[in-house]
């Protein structure tokens, strides 16, 4: 198997650490000859191996971006009661119609 080329041109950061300490880690790589682009996998502490991931274009990342704004948006908006009124009490019946389906994700 021929050795896979690539070069890590820029790190953003890590979302998380294994015990391992494998990191899955968003950077902006180019891989062989192909135009670079953002990358979102696991890596290894030495950068020396990877696992399986995803590479996304600008296009793609910014996508991306308007998504996640919109899903985090959803999650943190004060609930409404049929009024209008914002903050009213989450015990309520409707309470449950204005969260997203997935709950708050801070808590799954």
């Amino acid at each position: 198997m021929a050795k896979l080329s690539y070069d890590i041109l820029e790190k953003f950061g890590a979302l998380s650490t294994s015990k391992s300490g494998w990191e899955l880690q968003l950077n902006f790589v180019q891989w062989g000859e192909n135009k670079p682009k953002f990358d979102l996998r696991s890596w290894s502490p030495d950068n020396s191996k990877m696992g399986k991931g995803l590479t996304l274009s600008h296009d793609e990342i910014v996508a991306l971006y308007d998504v996640l704004t919109k899903v985090l948006a959803a999650e943190h908006a004060p609930v409404t009661d049929v009024t209008g009124n914002d903050d009213v009490d989450t015990q309520s019946d409707n309470a449950d119609d204005d969260k997203p389906r997935w709950g708050r994700l801070d808590e799954m």
